[in-house]
């Protein structure tokens, strides 16, 4: 009785041994026993909860069309051509702009010019102006003194530089310089007589002998 049992269990042992065996050889050579599902074998095994395998999507890629393919390239033609004319929009807005600036510099060059003509035009009226008053005021300067007392005279041209006095002696009557010279006695008139007789010998003024004359009475009156 007891071999019987034995004998029995033995069998039954082997034989789930060998469906166990063909069941995970079936898996194997079947593809669906793979890493996921031993783990999933083995758990039921230990009596664990079974726990369903993730499912895998599988992304299908639709092969496209000739019709797809045409749309696409008719579409990247039409992107084409409206980039080539966006492109050439821009240069010409780009030269055009260049022209534009090219014309205002023209037109600015010109202005300067036009400028700096109407500047000298206007310097040279402000100078001709100047020259008139300044001429019309010696002139009627030059009358005064060649009128007045050649004492007078000289006390205001012991005032004025060399070159002044001279200025006006030099278009002065040959007779009103020598009675104007002649009021020149002090000390200092007599130095700045001397420098007056060699300036207007300078100018031709005056003769050699005028002004060695004066030149006499300065030293013997010093």
């Amino acid at each position: 009785m007891g071999k019987l049992f034995v004998t029995l269990l033995v069998t039954l042992l082997l034989a789930n041994s060998l469906a166990l065996l063909g069941i995970v050889g079936y898996g194997l050579s079947t593809g669906r026993f793979d890493a996921e599902m031993r783990a999933q074998y083995l758990a039921t095994w230990r009596g664990e909860k079974l726990v369903p395998p993730p499912s895998v999507e599988k992304i299908v890629e639709e092969k496209e069309t000739p019709q797809q393919a045409s749309a696409r390239i008719a579409e990247a033609e039409i992107q084409r051509e409206i980039l080539t004319r966006e492109i050439q929009r821009d240069m010409e807005l780009a030269r055009s702009m260049q022209q534009t600036v090219a014309m205002a510099k023209l037109k600015l060059d010109k202005d300067i010019k036009q400028l700096q003509i109407d500047k000298q035009a206007f310097d040279d009226q402000i100078t001709q102006y100047n020259e008139k008053v300044q001429s019309e005021g010696f002139q009627k300067s030059l009358q005064a003194y060649s009128k007045i007392k050649p004492e007078s005279a000289k006390t205001d041209f012991m005032q004025m530089s060399d070159d002044e006095v001279v200025r006006y002696l030099s278009n002065m009557k040959p007779d009103v310089v020598t009675q104007i010279l002649d009021r020149f006695r002090a000390p200092e008139e007599l130095d700045k007589r001397l420098k007056l007789m060699r300036l207007l010998e300078k100018h031709q003024v005056i003769s050699l002998n005028q002004k060695q004359d004066a030149e006499k009475k300065t030293k013997s009156k010093l």
